[in-house]
């Protein structure tokens, strides 16, 4: 077998995934406050910590976004507890002169970020625990006190040396969309990144370029790799230029802040790198499989982490598919100067265009998956913009080596934000065409799993040159079109009601077919950003195509909802909406509701809401508090009423 450890990475992949899915394997046991030394242990409401900065702060929106190291926490009777454990904070901007390896005091609550609220909510406590951070907490102006500044190690010497190149591109002739630019490219800070740019790249399916990843790592190991080929190709000479390269990448990833698909693309050029110190044809997918195997059993749980996923489908694309693509492409041949000429060029753009499809094939399936967007003119930005790429790093890079000649480096800043100018024109250009961004695609778990099997299936093809396999191809895709068809149907006959917490205030939203009606405030109403925030991804999977926002005290009348001052009828069941605005509306007659919603805290007993309407079923939302959730919960249980709590 050529590839022996391909084989025993897909079995592990598959026994993680497997144990994962069923069972919750990896995740209960990999928990961090599983161990009794966990500050979550120990922190019980507002308390006293010691803690180390861990990366560089970030800016947020609001605040500072810090990832620490908890090192000791005091508990409520002032005892002292040595622990460990990682936490986010949120502090504000006056902290951004801290660096990793300070040392704070700080009064906090340290808190679990609640789980999702609403149907098909982004899970950011996941998230976060794939990162191994277990809380989050907000730290005030006055409640923290730097006690150590470290000046040692190398975390902190590299963390140094990257504001430092921040600083120095600050300092440059580049405009403030270029230094923001340039500044993703070859150094990951994002902070200066201007939102209407970074939206430009994204709708333009370039968005790769600035997040510090495969590309970059591999332009850099060109870079390093051309001029050590004047070492010669003897073993030892492969060899020394290989451990040359292999520190040159290792040191690019620490300037660039060790961020997770810096180091993973760091670790697999440093396996392909080794792969061709002894083999004059290097087993690549080997390589590619030998770093994954290695990160997955140091940390299975980065199966399931997004990069993982959207960095080995592209790279494993791109080495199995790019080739025999190509072949598919012939070229013009030749004798003459000009046409041998203009067949190379022609074998360049192939390559590109090829590759350029490859991966966004490759990675198609994740983005569908997770993003729910396509950007259909990938190609033509990746035509145009990937070839600067490698000479915008190198422009970027001669432009910090300039630094220490002022002439040289306003020169060379002038032609760079030229270079970045141009790139950030044409990614507008391709942005503003007529749907660059094809947004809200339905692609749910069983269409991803059918995709990857018929890409694993065509992969293994592809490599085996196994023709046979392209009937299971075939019945896998009939599979997935059947299954589409029958989603399609569901949807545009459903009707179906989702309860929703947006801003701590309840919206209810009615699906009819591919339409929907949502009811709230007046307040959350007139923020629309809030609700497609909270609602958005709920809507893609019932594959909703136009949403009607109505205030809850409105009249409106269609030909699949009634709604009048609170009261809704949808689909034969009526509802009521009972709040602090309403609570104490009285009728001349008791009305007959089949499910009640206790909304945004009315403080009204399940006694008198029993004397006002005559209802099936109390629907309990999440918008109230917690006591008035558990004292209503306990009359109901004592006056047998069915209830139902949305949390």
């Amino acid at each position: 077998m050529r590839n022996p450890l391909l084989s025993v990475t897909i079995i592990v992949v598959l026994v993680i995934l497997l144990c994962e899915s069923l069972f919750g394997l990896f995740s209960r046991y990999g928990d961090p406050m599983r161990s009794p030394d966990h500050y979550g242990h120990f922190a019980d409401g507002e308390c006293m910590m010691l803690v180390e900065v861990a990366k560089a702060p970030t800016h947020g929106n609001n605040s500072l976004k810090v990832n620490a190291e908890v090192l000791a926490v005091a508990d409520s009777n002032g005892i002292q507890h040595p622990c460990h454990g990682k936490m986010l904070l949120f502090m504000p901007f006056d902290a951004d002169t801290l660096v990793a390896g300070d040392r704070l005091l700080l009064c906090a609550t340290p808190r679990q970020p609640s789980p999702p609220n609403n149907p098909h909510q982004f899970n950011y406590r996941f998230y976060l625990r794939q990162q191994n951070i277990t809380h989050t907490a907000y730290v005030k102006n006055n409640s923290f006190r730097v006690v150590a500044h470290s000046d040692k190690g190398l975390r902190h010497f590299f963390d140094k040396m990257r504001m430092r190149l921040v600083a120095t591109i600050q300092s440059s002739r580049l405009s403030a969309s270029s230094k923001g630019i340039a500044e993703n490219m070859l150094l990951g800070w994002d902070d200066d990144m201007q939102e209407e740019t970074q939206d430009n790249f994204r709708r333009s399916g370039i968005a790769h370029l600035l997040c510090v990843s495969g590309l970059h790592v591999g332009i850099i190991a060109l870079l390093v790799s051309w001029p050590l080929l004047l070492l010669g190709n003897k073993r030892k000479m492969k060899i020394i230029r290989g451990c040359i390269q292999i520190a040159v990448l290792w040191l690019f990833a620490a300037i660039t802040g060790m961020a997770p698909s810096t180091c993973r693309a760091a670790l697999m050029f440093s396996f392909i790198s080794i792969g061709q110190m002894f083999y004059a044809k290097p087993p690549t997918l080997n390589a590619i499989a030998a770093s994954a195997l290695l990160l997955l059993i140091w940390r299975p749980l980065l199966l399931f982490n997004i990069g993982f996923q959207l960095s080995y489908s592209a790279v494993c694309g791109i080495v199995i598919f790019t080739e025999p693509l190509s072949n598919l492409i012939p070229l013009p041949e030749g004798t003459v100067r000009w046409k041998k000429i203009a067949a190379k060029i022609l074998a360049r753009l192939r390559s590109l265009f090829c590759v350029s499809l490859v991966a966004q094939l490759s990675t198609m399936p994740f983005s569908l998956y997770y993003f729910h967007q396509f950007p259909p003119y990938f190609l033509v930005a990746n035509m145009v913009i990937v070839p600067c790429a490698f000479v915008l790093m190198l422009t970027i890079i001669i432009l910090l080596v300039s630094s220490f000649w002022p002439a040289l480096f306003n020169i060379i800043g002038i032609v760079l934000n030229g270079e970045l100018t141009a790139v950030d024109r044409i990614t507008s250009a391709i942005a503003s065409w007529p749907h660059s961004m094809i947004e809200d695609i339905y692609f749910d778990t069983p269409m991803l799993a059918m995709t990857l099997v018929m890409t694993c299936l065509i992969a293994w093809m592809t490599m085996q040159r196994n023709k046979k396999l392209i009937i299971t191809v075939l019945f896998v895709s009939l599979i997935l079109i059947v299954y589409a068809v029958i989603r399609e149907r569901q949807s545009s006959n459903q009707m179906h009601c989702d309860i929703y917490s947006v801003g701590r205030r309840t919206a209810i939203e009615f699906f009819a077919g591919h339409t929907s009606y949502l009811i709230c405030d007046k307040a959350t109403a007139e923020n629309p950003k809030a609700i497609d925030f909270q609602t958005k991804d709920n809507r893609i999977y019932r594959q909703c195509r136009s949403t009607l926002i109505l205030p809850a005290d409105t009249a409106y009348e269609d030909a699949n909802i009634l709604v009048d001052n609170y009261f809704i009828m949808f689909n034969g069941t009526s509802y009521r909406i009972v709040n602090r605005n309403n609570r104490r509306e009285l009728s001349e007659y008791v009305i007959h509701i089949d499910k009640l919603l206790l909304c945004d805290n009315p403080y009204v007993t399940v006694a008198e809401l029993r004397k006002r309407y005559d209802f099936d079923t109390l629907v309990i939302t999440s918008s109230n508090s917690q006591s008035y959730v558990g004292h209503s919960q306990e009359e109901c249980d004592s006056l047998s009423v069915p209830y139902i709590i949305r949390k």
